[in-house]
Parts: structure tokens; sequence; C-alpha cells
């Protein structure tokens, strides 16, 4: 099974994902949804906290994201997205690209340690991050466990991106509920990508 780059400069480059129900990638029309508006995120720091097909990270990487974070809490899955990153490593050497790091933690844990990471970041770099949140819909405690984490002792100044399914996981009005302001809401079908600012707008 495979999926492909909607683009940038990898426009059209395939992504191996994994076989069966492991991950439930992003729609392509919810990417397409919301890269149409993000087209170019150079200078742009990219998280994605629970990786799966890696979609949404190695689309923003061709797009021009400077840094790229992939995590995957499943080895399996893992060995597939390292596989993708050096792929596409190789095949684009000799366009200018970002670096893509990938890291196998629970999403928890492992934003915990992004923290240490980003605090060193220039006030710029801090602005210019975007961390997409997509775990499987029915582990509704990441959702909660993550936002709480990133609103405390307001240490994040970036994006924080949200996908989610109101039969499955949190509707908006729920995400609302958790003190975020929406920026703008991407919808295909029942799926939603909810783009919120931090610092909250009060």
């Amino acid at each position: 099974m495979s999926i492909k780059i909607l683009g940038g400069f990898a426009r059209g480059q395939i992504l191996d994902v994994p076989k069966g129900d492991l991950i439930r990638p992003t729609s392509i029309m919810l990417r397409r949804r919301i890269y149409d508006f993000y087209q170019d995120l150079g200078d742009v720091t990219f998280v994605d906290l629970c990786a799966g097909s890696g979609a949404m990270a190695f689309e923003a990487w061709s797009r021009g994201a400077k840094r790229v974070f992939i995590n995957e809490v499943n080895r399996h899955v893992l060995k597939i997205l390292e596989e993708n990153r050096e792929n596409l490593l190789v095949r684009n050497h000799h366009k200018k690209t970002g670096e893509i790091h990938c890291s196998y933690f629970p999403a928890e844990k492992w934003i915990k340690t992004f923290r240490a990471e980003y605090e060193k970041f220039s006030e710029a770099e801090k602005g210019e991050t975007v961390i997409f949140l997509d775990p499987p819909y029915s582990e509704k405690h990441i959702y909660l466990d993550i936002v709480k984490f990133l609103k405390e002792e307001s240490w994040y100044f970036g994006q924080l991106w949200i996908e989610s399914d109101p039969k499955k996981g949190l509707s908006q009005a729920q995400i609302s509920e958790l003190g975020l302001t929406p920026a703008k809401v991407y919808e295909q079908g029942d799926n939603f990508i909810y783009v919120t600012n931090f610092p909250q707008q009060t």
C-alpha cells in the first residue's frame, strides 16, 4: 500500500504505508484542503506527534519545512517511516531540503522532551512551529494530555493542528471546551483539522 505527496518539490513521490489497520492516514482530500492554504512552509518546524503514515509530516517537508519531527509509538510503523525518510532524502538530495527526525515514544512523553529543545529556539523559530496531533480517535486521553501540557506555564508559541472525528474522537465543540479557540477548521466528511494559535486569545 502507498500514498503520494501532493505538493512541493517532492510532489507525486510515493510513501509506503503498512498493510492492514495499524494506521489511519489523514484522507487525501483533508490533507489537500489544509495544504491548499499552507502551501509554503519555509522556515517552519513541523511536529507530527502520532505520525502513522507520516503523510502530513512528509508533505510539510516537501513544502519547505526546515525541521520535521516524526514520532510514532509502533516500532513496525516507525521502521517504514524511517525507510520513507531515507528514500526521500536520497531522491531529493540535490534540492535544498530540511531535516527529518524520526523517534519512537508515546506522544505524551515525547512532547516533554521536545519542550527542552523548543525552548532553545529563537523567538522567530518558536512562532514558526506547528504541532500536528492526530492520535487514534478513540484514545481521547492523548488529546487531553497534550493540550493540557501545551497550555501549562505558557511555554508554547506556535500553532496546534488537531485532527479528529466527532463520532469516534472529539467534536469541535469538545475541543473548544478545552480552552482552545479555532483560527480555522478544515473539514472533509466527518473528519476535520482544527487549527489554533498559542498563546490563546482571550
